[in-house]
């Protein structure tokens, strides 16, 4: 689920190239979605907003991925 969130974050981010907000959003939800490794790492507020403002499909992903989904996130060390 994690790759499908990112495909399409990357195909709203194309296809709406134009605008700025699925540009920067895209960027910083592929960001936080790399370094996610939990459910609360990536919060349901900018889940809606990828919902809105980037792509829906992807946004919709975003909701429904469960905590298995971040297992292969890579560990960072804070």
């Amino acid at each position: 689920m994690k790759t499908v969130a990112k495909v399409f974050i990357i195909l709203g981010m194309i296809f709406q190239c134009w605008l700025i907000f699925p540009l920067v959003l895209g960027f910083i939800a592929l960001k936080k979605l790399k370094n996610a490794q939990s459910r609360a790492d990536f919060s349901i507020g900018f889940s809606v907003v990828v919902l809105l403002l980037v792509n829906l499909i992807a946004g919709i992903v975003l909701l429904c991925m469960k905590d298995k989904d971040f297992a292969d996130a890579p560990k960072t060390e804070e």
